[in-house]
């Protein structure tokens, strides 16, 4: 176990062996706790950040999966400008990604710097002392986080997470429509899916790895509901936009079954196969 104190918050990078057997302090367990729903997907280098839980691919050197809530004060994110605005460096990671690796790489072949968790998602006076990401520590340090190139993936600008790429539209209809023109708070898991054989490599030594494919989980529990209501969507990493968000559900055993990860174990064995085996499609109409 490796701990950093940054501004005075210790940000574990945990190596273990089980799911059962993580060693979260009582603040990392509450931070766990709250962005991830029904359970940890999997051990492994597990980050623990103010605003999301992230399982870090060391090997392919983007993130596995960011879990994540979002509430309407979440929303309330600073502008990308003075400290916001540069990515950097991850400090827990050894061989860090950096900004720079990723030069030239938007013109040659279209890949911008994508967000695992989005800039969006990372404001709200998270402490609950008062102040806002311009003039409290640990809230400036959230959004820091979130900049870190550890939660960056290359994706494809103009067909996938700009202005009319699927992966873009996702985001717009959840953070708009259900958050903001709601009131919703939700939960989200985010990741990337890899094949047998590589789509692209970026970077100075060609060793970052160009996801073929991304998924992203989304878990409404709203007040007086039974079970929650779940969508799965799974993406091709597109070149061109085409389709709508809601042609890409599909159940969550598919993407367990891409990816090698397990949702939800900490709920009721009986609720845990209901929202899995449910082709999302079908929860659509209701979320």
């Amino acid at each position: 176990m490796y701990c950093y104190l940054v501004s005075c918050v210790c940000v574990i990078l945990l190596t273990v062996p089980s799911i059962a057997a993580q060693p979260f302090t009582a603040e990392e367990q509450i931070l766990v706790t709250e962005h991830v729903y029904g359970g940890l997907p999997s051990s492994g280098d597990l980050l623990v950040r103010h605003a999301f839980v992230m399982s870090y691919d060391v090997a392919r050197r983007v993130p596995q999966w960011a879990a994540y809530h979002i509430t309407p004060e979440y929303r309330d994110t600073p502008g990308r400008s003075g400290p916001f605005d540069d990515f950097g460096d991850d400090p827990d990671i050894i061989n860090p990604v950096t900004n720079d690796d990723f030069d030239g790489f938007f013109g040659s072949r279209g890949y911008a710097r994508g967000h695992m968790v989005p800039f969006a998602v990372l404001g709200g006076d998270r402490n609950d002392n008062g102040e806002s990401a311009e003039t409290d520590p640990y809230d400036s340090l959230t959004v820091i986080q979130g900049n870190y190139m550890s939660n960056i993936t290359p994706q494809y600008h103009y067909g996938f997470n700009g202005s009319g790429g699927i992966w873009y539209e996702a985001e717009r209809w959840l953070q708009d429509d259900i958050v903001d023109d709601q009131g919703r708070s939700v939960w989200e898991i985010n990741g990337t899916v890899f094949g047998p054989q590589k789509l692209d490599l970026i970077g100075p030594n060609a060793d970052i790895e160009v996801p073929p494919m991304f998924y992203k989980i989304v878990i409404s529990n709203d007040e007086g509901a039974d079970i929650p209501n779940v969508l799965a969507f799974l993406f091709p990493h597109h070149r061109k936009g085409h389709g709508d968000i809601e042609d890409y559900l599909v159940s969550v055993d598919v993407i367990e079954a891409l990816t090698g990860l397990d949702f939800f174990q900490d709920l009721d064995d009986d609720i845990e196969s209901g929202l899995e085996d449910r082709d999302t499609f079908e929860n659509w109409s209701d979320f």
